[in-house]
């Protein structure tokens, strides 16, 4: 089990020196590192950290060029890269990353025209922001079809989704437990993409909808739970995680 992950947005402002912050962190760590990313998509974060929001297609032209300026960093002696909107020459990333070639690289997003191709030419791991297990198998099956476009075996990438649960063994707590959230926009979407991804209600209705993930290959879940409390972690894992 890894012991943590780095979940970047708009770092990839400067992709080298964010390769050799994380190429540090991963020696600390003893090569436990994880690099997830994506184009971004909050345009109000952006506008607190003073950044422009181009549009998606340039943001995801961003990332195609941010991931291989790091996976150059990561792997070559002194890396070079000229791109529209990045370059480096002869640049040195010292201390190298402990794992090899490199540490596992995690694109997130959706965008099945531009994103999944950036997704099948870098992704070590690929993570959908929610979604239901028919919406994933298209997600996956597009993704293949641009793995061919660059003659890479889609069996290398792994596949994984941010999911939103509702876990409690008592139909009145659910019930409390979404009243609470009528009024609060992100909760009741949280409520809304649990109830898509049929994961509401008691253990074992959480640990089937999960499997129907694991059948159509999603190996890694980023929990996000409704009502996050002790009891739910320790809900989750007796009996569900301890049951996968």
């Amino acid at each position: 089990m890894k012991l943590g992950q780095v979940v970047t947005c708009n770092s990839y402002r400067n992709p080298a020196l964010l390769a050799k912050m994380l190429s540090t962190l991963d020696v600390i760590s003893n090569g436990r590192i994880e690099l997830g990313i994506g184009a971004g998509w909050h345009e109000e974060e952006y506008m607190q950290y003073g950044y422009d929001f181009p549009l998606t297609v340039v943001r995801i032209e961003q990332l195609d060029e941010a991931v291989s300026v790091i996976k150059a960093m990561w792997s070559k002696q002194k890396a070079s890269f000229k791109g529209k909107y990045y370059s480096i020459k002869d640049a040195v990333c010292n201390p190298t990353p402990l794992q090899k070639p490199y540490p596992t690289i995690m694109i997130g997003g959706s965008g099945e025209k531009y994103l999944l191709k950036v997704v099948a030419k870098h992704a070590d791991r690929y993570n959908h922001p929610c979604g239901s297990v028919d919406l994933l198998k298209r997600k996956i099956s597009k993704l293949k079809e641009h793995c061919a476009g660059f003659g890479r075996n889609p069996k290398e990438i792994e596949y994984s989704i941010l999911i939103s649960c509702l876990i409690g063994e008592e139909s009145k707590m659910i019930n409390e437990i979404i009243n609470q959230r009528k009024n609060q926009v992100h909760g009741m979407q949280q409520v809304r993409e649990a109830k898509n991804a049929l994961l509401v209600g008691s253990s074992e209705n959480i640990l089937s909808g999960l499997n129907k993930y694991i059948n159509i290959g999603i190996t890694h879940f980023i929990m996000d739970f409704v009502g996050l409390s002790e009891n739910t972690i320790r809900l989750f894992d007796s009996r569900v995680i301890k049951k996968i």
